[in-house]
């Protein structure tokens, strides 16, 4: 094209020069003059020679709308209003109440109070929803989520339509019209002039005339009479469900439920539509491209300069319409159109990033051909083959369907398209090779190989090196032909064939390209191995793609830069000049099994069961494709028309590159709300929000994530992933299900985190939303006060024991010590005794020597009880156990009872009865006496007595002691007593 685009500016030039050269010309200033004209007419055939290409490009021709159905409330909501907020939030009134619609799913709001309502008008104001249902008026919070009924002054009657203008607020209701002044809350009836009191539609025109649409006519507003005015029609009253002024402010289009008028105010002209006929048309819209909406009880128009397009309910074809009673139609900024009908909500594209184009729409036919391959040559044609025969789209506008047909194998199926150096066009058929005669015809060839075994019938690849071909055929093998043996059609014999066993492993050939340095890349049916076959030195290389993937290879291309890309399950091995480098597709949970590989830019699409992948070029970074996916078995990036064509099922889709580019942001979380229970619970962009959401410890957390798009042609998948808050500690990206933007979080626990949204291979950084776990409560203030409380409690508990224990060791080994002394001295008074005895026997034999040896024997021998009754035998027995375990600390009332041969309860009674006192004041009394008596000999000391008479503690002896005499164990003299 260079050559012949300078050919003709060289051409141009010597004509010029030659027509200046006829004349004289009056000065050297005006021969420049005419040099510089020759000089900018070369420059502008230049520059808009760069632009002829893309005018080349034959247009496919505009399919109608492909809608997509959205399910409200399960079937059961019929849609009745729509209403797209300041924020891009969609809303539904419909038959069950009032639901947000988030570009996947449509979530009702409101809770009980809106449950079952039928919403008829949706307005805006001061971030309150303003409804009109079938219950009167209603104002649902957006903020807090809850409906207010602080402006619901109207009685409770249906109201069919709401106008705001600014602060005012005109209410079209069953039983009249009203205004309500938002601010101060009062209203005022404005139904004087009606033609009826039923208003069912409202228009405040460009010149700021306002109109009612009854029952029974149209009215026009008078502000000089402050009344209605009945605008006549023909001397008919009818039915005005809606209104709409003309993009041209000239006229206002009247729906009826006899049809669409067309109203001047002007000259007070009325006009019937008639390509609506007598149609019930309760809705109207005006799209971007001024075409008419009409939503009818018998399907949706479009009325265009070339014509009326209906749209309504096919069960043979899903992309049409779920309903055919459209109430409410409308279009949004990205040119998407919504009708709300009786069966819930259907959306149509009219943007330019995605258009499908239907077989039926290329060619009169309704039979199928599921495209495998997509080309187009260098004459401009489009080439589309696939298994019934190939489609050619001409340069100039005419489209011929090829059906292949073999007598022994039935329609044929196109796999490969190639244009040999010199504008031939080749097919690679299951019939054997088929090449383009140019006259509309087809030469068909059938390749044998060099030794007569095998035939090249199923026919994958066709490549051109130097003046060869190379074909590659299913049990044919690969082989090489030179381009003049193929002339005429027929049998051919092969110049060249690659032997099974020594080049490759089968002759199931699936796929083959041939790079820039004359090396043939050949993949087989079911093999692990990528082979290269160097044509020059005959060297064949194997590469284990399953060992180095984890799967078999699939699919080859060759990329702009000439560096081979080899497709597997799940991604994609690219070979350069070093080391092959591997890229795998994120994990959707998806089959990712490639159909269809096609170099775009310098990177590569892949299309595989479930997605559409972009491979970047310079990163090999993968990106998801936001495009409904069909199964695309073909992929072709047109540089004519600057789109990627994908080829599927009895249609072909077109994708601009550019929109797609510059459209990252059409993917980008725009809003995250919080949900519960099943739905939206605040509508408060969570998003950048710096107080973020504070949730209880443990708690269960639903957030609804939305892009605020709502083409169908853009189907994002939304991937989430929590971090700690200002860190990014590299935790995995957790992937939502095709079609839903719920994040539901579970059993949170206490810190502060950020919940990072994006979609999937979306390079625009991901929306944050900060999430404050509270502690729990095991955790709180009160909670920890109480642990340090109680550790002290304990720390103080453990001290006393320990120096309670300690102070019990030392008391016990006081004891011990003082029982020791006790008993030395006991020893020594009994060798005292003993050798005293024997000298007052020997020396006294007197009554006072006697009366000495009974007193010295009083010290140890405690004098025997005689008793004589029952009673005062068991006092004997207890006085006897108190005065053998005198000294013991475990002396009781139990041990007592135990020796005695009597219960603890016995002994308690004989004792209080016959003493007057309990056991143990009997054993503190025995003891006591006993001390007082051990006390009044001076033999020991008070410590040891108070061990001797059984006492843990001198200090506890002592206060018992002074408690019982009066007086200390120190100061004790019996003959002061």
């Amino acid at each position: 094209m260079i050559f012949y685009r300078f050919i003709l500016q060289f051409r141009i030039f010597l004509y010029i020069c030659s027509h200046m050269g006829t004349k004289r010309h009056g000065s050297c200033w005006e021969y420049a003059r005419r040099v510089l004209t020759v000089l900018f007419a070369l420059l502008l055939s230049s520059v808009q020679g760069e632009e002829t290409p893309r005018d080349t490009a034959p247009s496919l021709p505009r399919a109608g709308l492909e809608w997509r159905n959205v399910d409200v409330d399960g079937h059961r909501a019929a849609v009745f209003s729509m209403h797209t907020d300041s924020h891009g939030l969609m809303w539904l009134g419909t038959s069950q109440g009032l639901f947000l619609y988030d570009g996947w799913e449509a979530h009702a709001v409101g809770g009980k109070a809106l449950h079952g309502v039928q919403v008829y008008a949706i307005v805006e104001h001061e971030g309150r929803l303003l409804l009109g249902t079938n219950h009167g008026f209603v104002a649902y919070s957006c903020e807090e989520g809850v409906v207010d009924s602080t402006l619901s002054k109207f009685p409770k009657e249906e109201i069919r339509c709401l106008l705001a203008d600014g602060d005012r607020l005109l209410v079209g209701s069953l039983n009249g019209l009203y205004g309500l002044d938002l601010k101060s809350g009062k209203t005022e009836n404005l139904s004087g002039g009606l033609p009826h009191r039923s208003v069912y539609s409202l228009l405040l025109d460009s010149r700021g005339t306002l109109y009612a649409g009854t029952y029974s006519g149209l009215a026009r507003y008078d502000s000089s009479t402050s009344r209605f005015k009945t605008i006549s029609q023909g001397g008919q009253d009818t039915f005005v469900n809606c209104m709409l002024e003309s993009p041209n402010h000239k006229a206002i289009f009247i729906g009826t439920g006899k049809g669409l008028y067309r109203y001047q105010s002007a000259d007070e002209q009325w006009s019937r539509v008639d390509e609506v006929g007598d149609k019930v048309v309760k809705s109207l819209a005006v799209n971007r491209e001024d075409h008419m909406l009409v939503g009818t009880y018998e399907g949706l128009l479009q009325l265009t300069s070339d014509g009326t397009q209906l749209y309504r309910r096919d069960t043979r074809e899903p992309s049409t319409p779920a309903g055919n009673q459209i109430w409410a139609v409308m279009e949004d900024a990205s040119g998407n159109a919504f009708i709300g009908h009786e069966r819930g909500l259907s959306i149509a594209s009219n943007s330019h990033i995605f258009r499908s184009v239907k077989i039926r729409s290329l060619v009169d036919s309704g039979e199928s051909n599921e495209f495998l391959t997509v080309f187009r040559d260098g004459k401009g044609n489009l080439w589309l083959g696939g298994t019934n025969g190939v489609i050619v789209r001409h340069a100039d506008g005419t489209t011929r369907w090829h059906r292949l047909v073999d007598g022994d194998a039935g329609d044929l199926c196109v796999r490969s398209v190639m244009e040999d150096s010199h504008g031939t066009v080749w097919l690679a058929t299951d019939g054997g090779i088929y090449r383009h005669n140019g006259s509309g015809g087809f030469d068909v060839f059938r390749l044998h190989d060099t030794s007569g075994d095998r035939v090249s019938n199923w026919v994958y690849a066709i490549r051109q090196l130097g003046d060869d071909l190379w074909v590659a055929s299913y049990l044919g093998g690969v082989n090489r032909v030179g381009l003049s043996k193929l002339t005429g059609g027929g049998d051919v014999t092969a110049d060249f064939s690659l032997e099974r066993g020594k080049q490759l492993a089968t002759d199931n050939i699936s796929n083959m390209v041939a790079d820039r340095k004359g090396r043939l890349w050949i993949l087989l049916y079911g093999d692990r191995y990528l082979y290269r076959y160097n044509t020059a030195s005959g060297k064949t290389d194997r590469y284990d793609i399953r060992q180095m993937a984890g799967s078999d290879p699939t699919h080859l291309c060759l990329d702009t830069k000439g560096r081979l890309w080899c497709a597997f399950s799940g991604g994609v091995m690219v070979y350069g000049d070093g080391e092959p480098s591997t890229v795998r597709f994120p994990s959707l949970g998806s089959d990712e099994t490639v159909l269809a590989m096609t170099p775009v830019d310098d990177g590569v699409w892949v299309s595989t069961m479930t997605n559409l992948w972009n491979v970047d070029g310079k990163s090999l970074a993968p990106a998801l494709l936001p495009v409904p996916q069909k199964g695309f078995a073909a992929l072709w990036d047109d540089r004519t028309s600057g789109k990627v064509i994908a080829g599927g099922l009895d249609e072909i889709v077109e994708i601009d590159k550019a929109s797609i580019a510059k459209g990252q942001d059409h993917g980008a979380i725009r809003m995250v709300l919080e949900c519960t229970d099943g739905q939206v619970a605040r509508i408060h962009n969570l998003v950048g929000d710096r107080d973020g959401l504070s949730l209880p410890y443990g708690s269960n957390i639903s957030l609804l994530a939305t892009a605020l798009n709502y083409s169908p042609d853009v189907v994002p998948h939304i991937e989430y992933r929590i971090v700690k808050h200002g860190t990014d500690d590299g935790a995995e990206w957790v992937v939502l299900p095709e079609g839903t933007g719920i994040i539901n979080l579970a059993e949170m626990s206490f810190g502060d985190y950020d919940l990072q949204v994006k979609t999937v291979g979306n390079p625009s950084p991901p929306a944050v939303v900060r999430l404050k776990v509270g502690r729990p409560f095991w955790l709180s203030w009160w909670a920890i006060l109480f642990y340090c409380l109680l550790a002290i409690a304990l720390a103080a508990a453990v001290f006393w024991y320990l120096r309670r224990r300690s102070m019990r060791l030392m008391q016990e080994r006081e004891r011990e010590e003082a029982l020791e002394g006790v008993q030395r001295k006991l020893a020594f008074l009994s060798d005292e005794k003993q050798d005293l005895e024997q000298r007052v026997e020997q020396l006294l034999k007197t009554s006072e020597e006697m009366a000495s040896r009974m007193r010295l024997k009083t010290i140890t021998d405690a004098k025997p009880i005689e008793a004589e009754s029952s009673v005062e035998k068991q006092l004997a027995d207890i006085a006897k156990v108190v005065e053998e375990n005198l000294s013991s600390l475990e002396l009781n009332g139990a041990m007592i009872g135990e020796h005695c041969g009597m219960s603890e309860k016995q002994l308690y009674r004989l004792m209080k009865k016959h003493l007057g006192i309990t056991p143990n004041e009997y054993i503190r009394n025995i003891r006591l006496q006993k001390a007082a008596m051990l006390l009044s000999q001076q033999y020991f000391m008070v410590s040891e007595v108070a061990y001797m008479v059984g006492f843990s503690a001198p200090s506890y002896f002592s206060k018992c002691f002074q408690d019982y005499y009066g007086v200390s164990p120190s100061a004790y003299n019996p003959d002061q007593q």
